[in-house]
């Protein structure tokens, strides 16, 4: 779950950067190991009880931005190394918000 956090992290504030609002509907936190979903208690019933067949596809610039991350981060630990690297994460305080607004100072996508 700890690199799934980061790739999340990433794609959400990519999203925001580009179109406004994130993709997951997760709110995330400055923790110890990086940028963690603050809220995924509030998202699982939902998530769990979700009709897969009724579920919004995915745009294609949404495409886009997991192509991107996924490209640039292929394994699992440099997506962690890179959440490390961003001053968004590293400024904050143990359990502080990390606001959406921050993604356009992500340096690394």
């Amino acid at each position: 779950m700890l690199f799934a956090a980061g790739y999340l992290w990433f794609a959400d504030m990519a999203a925001f950067r580009e179109y406004g609002e994130g993709m997951t509907g997760a709110t995330y936190a400055a923790l110890p190991y990086g940028p963690q979903m603050n809220n995924y208690r509030n998202l699982l019933g939902d998530i769990l009880i979700t009709d897969e067949k009724k579920a919004e596809h995915l745009s294609e610039g949404e495409e886009r931005i997991i192509d991107k991350i996924a490209a640039t981060f292929p394994k699992d630990k440099m997506i962690y190394d890179a959440a490390h690297r961003e001053n968004v994460w590293e400024e904050k305080s143990t359990g502080a918000l990390i606001p959406f607004t921050d993604a356009v100072r992500l340096t690394v996508i």
